[in-house]
């Protein structure tokens, strides 16, 4: 009778823990929606918010606790986008779990963290609600000054059964990817020879004032670009100036940087082919001969400055 007893025993502790054992679980995570990041901006690029749901496989018959770390690649906390085709390039990004982008969601596995720094939660003893669903906030900060392109990062969300502050135990883990597109940008801008990007414009006249002693005048083209690109120039009456008074004409020359340059249509006067970043200041030169027997009036020409990428 006794040897039966025994194995009665044996049985009934089996189911019970059976009947006790559950899971704590990932959904699998959605990646967020490819974000355009404008480098140029006067503002943060944030969102697509996105979800990391927390699921329990049955009700519990004790509390559970848990929380959600985020970790990057090469260390825990790194949030660098990288440029798909150079890694050597990248922006920063971060993950809040705020709308206010007071709280980052950090790597790790609990130990020395704060409750500030994770997705935090509990399913209660004998709870019939298994989810937990958190909003994501991602952010990319402004002026990250980069080449056009692709910027991608791979991150894992962890889920660790335990309070923060100690290490838990790590029960679950899921991927994602976060997204930016940067656009190709190019820009040209005209101005004085003093001045810079941000005071050029793009229209910028040159008075030479009386020219039949000769005349001379001076501007500066100001570019930037985050790729390759071509610059161009074209004058629209081929290095003369006219009127509309008279058929006179005055020939004029043209340097940028000290090199005389042709003048005609689409003439190339800088070119890139690297995709990288572009910062340039050419400094330009119109001088008019004296001399030049031509009726009394008002002569001008146009020049015109293009910038494409390539």
């Amino acid at each position: 009778m006794s040897r039966k007893l025994l194995l009665l025993a044996v049985i009934y502790v089996g189911i019970v823990m059976a009947a006790g054992s559950q899971t704590l679980s990932l959904n699998p995570i959605t990646a967020p929606a490819t974000v355009t990041y404008d480098p140029d901006s006067s503002s943060d690029t944030t969102g697509p918010q996105f979800s990391i749901t927390v699921r329990l496989s049955k009700k519990p018959r004790y509390t559970f606790y848990f929380f959600v770390t985020i970790n990057g690649s090469p260390t825990v906390n790194s949030r660098d986008l990288v440029l798909t085709d150079n890694s050597a390039l990248s922006i920063l990004s971060k993950f809040y779990k705020d709308s206010a982008f007071t709280q980052e969601i950090l790597g790790g596995n609990g130990s020395g963290m704060t409750s500030t720094q994770v997705l935090y939660g509990q399913f209660n003893k004998n709870t019939s609600v298994l989810t937990q669903t958190f909003t994501v906030y991602p952010w990319i900060g402004k002026n990250q000054q980069v080449p056009y392109g692709t910027y991608a990062g791979t991150f894992t969300a962890r889920l660790y059964q335990g309070t923060v502050g100690v290490a838990g135990t790590l029960r679950d883990s899921e991927n994602f990817t976060y997204t930016a597109i940067v656009n190709q940008k190019v820009d040209v801008r005209i101005g004085p020879a003093t001045g810079s990007y941000d005071t050029g414009s793009a229209i910028y006249n040159i008075n030479l004032g009386e020219v039949s002693s000769g005349a001379s005048g001076t501007f500066a083209i100001f570019l930037k670009a985050n790729t390759a690109y071509t610059l161009k120039m074209s004058a629209a009456s081929g290095g003369y100036l006219t009127s509309t008074t008279t058929s006179d004409k005055i020939q004029y020359m043209l340097t940028i940087d000290g090199a005389s340059k042709t003048l005609g249509p689409d003439i190339i006067i800088d070119q890139e082919t690297a995709k990288q970043l572009y910062s340039k200041v050419l400094l330009g030169a119109i001088s008019v001969a004296a001399g030049q027997d031509v009726e009394a009036g008002q002569y001008s020409d146009t020049i015109s400055f293009t910038i494409s990428a390539n």
